[in-house]
């Protein structure tokens, strides 16, 4: 080939591999049942059974808990499940607060005095049960300390909330100290 087609030929090509990549990254599988102690018991004692013993559907045991707060999410609003979610994140930061100060702004503040106070958007997922999967940390303008906010995403994640019985998205506003 000439030098002229070359590029062109190699921009067409890496499109083609990008797209597919999508396509097959993209595409979702059907959710995972919940899981519930009692029904993989069931299903593990049932498989151990021969098939002339195994109990009529009918009879087949009933977990005795549901899953936690998954009537609630049902019944729940979007938005009341939102405000409900926004509203045990806030208080599981604020728990940590202690933590962000010590371990986050006071080495800055030592650095650099000013400002003497910093926004941050903490903008975290949590699946069903409760816990965490994602977080990410954005800086306000102007009220920003870039390396207290380096430092706050580099603690692990390991917030909780109590279950919403449905993955969630929450924005949080943070000041410190």
């Amino acid at each position: 080939m000439q030098k002229e087609l070359m590029t062109p030929a190699a921009i067409l090509l890496g499109s083609v591999f990008i797209a597919a990549g999508l396509y097959f990254g993209l595409q979702r599988e059907a959710p995972p049942a919940a899981f519930h102690p009692a029904s993989t018991e069931a299903a593990a004692a049932s498989a151990k059974m021969p098939a002339s013993d195994a109990p009529a559907p009918a009879e087949a045991p009933v977990p005795s808990q549901p899953a936690p707060r998954a009537a609630d999410a049902a019944a729940a609003s979007p938005s009341e499940l939102y405000k409900r979610v926004e509203a045990d994140a806030i208080k599981a930061l604020e728990a940590r607060r202690p933590l962000f100060v010590k371990q986050c702004w006071e080495p800055s503040l030592k650095k650099s005095p000013t400002p003497a106070r910093a926004k941050y958007l903490f903008n975290m997922t949590f699946d069903a049960s409760g816990k965490e999967i994602a977080r990410g940390i954005s800086e306000v303008r102007g009220m920003d300390r870039p390396d207290a906010a380096q430092c706050l995403r580099m603690i692990p994640l390991g917030i909780g909330v109590p279950p919403p019985g449905a993955r969630i998205a929450v924005e949080v506003e943070m000041i410190l100290p």
